[in-house]
């Protein structure tokens, strides 16, 4: 499954690369990401999910895989708003680069292995920056179904065993 997700990332890396830094040159504020929103859905697109675009709320997205109505179902969270004067100085962009990186990954290896059940969900969520977009997605229903979610965030140090920030039954 390794060597699959590196070929899946070295195969795409131009364009992930691209895209990441096409939100990093368009920051846009809480609530206003319809660029990042249209960049991300339409490739999300483009390698074969199922996309709602404006998904509870007008810059926030669900695109979902599914292989087989028997397996869990793990939403893989992009975030790609931006800091009023400061850009992306948090990283979104690199965990909207991440999240669509990680969607198309987990999506291949379920067609490569029909063992593999479930739905794997790319879910965009904007606001993040002092908006509560995840709140308002969350009281509205987006993570009714899921059964996981991950997010990747970046940060300064690479860290071995990271510190778990939340986990939720």
């Amino acid at each position: 499954m390794s060597r699959l997700a590196e070929k899946v990332i070295r195969e795409n890396e131009s364009l992930l690369r691209d895209i990441s830094e096409k939100i990093w040159l368009n920051p846009e504020l809480s609530y206003h990401e319809t660029y990042a929103h249209d960049l991300l859905t339409s490739t999300l697109e483009k390698f074969g999910f199922v996309v709602k675009k404006q998904y509870i709320l007008p810059t926030a997205f669900r695109a979902e895989f599914c292989n087989g109505k028997d397996g869990p179902t793990v939403a893989i969270i992009c975030e790609y708003d931006a800091l009023p004067e400061m850009g992306h100085a948090c990283g979104h962009n690199l965990i909207a680069e991440i999240g669509l990186a990680a969607g198309i990954v987990v999506k291949a290896a379920m067609e490569n292995d029909s063992s593999i059940l479930g739905k794997v969900v790319v879910l965009g969520t904007p606001a993040e920056e002092g908006g509560g977009g995840k709140i308002k997605l969350i009281e509205n229903g987006a993570f009714s179904d899921i059964d996981a979610a991950l997010m990747a965030h970046p940060q300064m140090n690479n860290i071995l065993y990271p510190l778990i920030l939340d986990l939720a039954r």
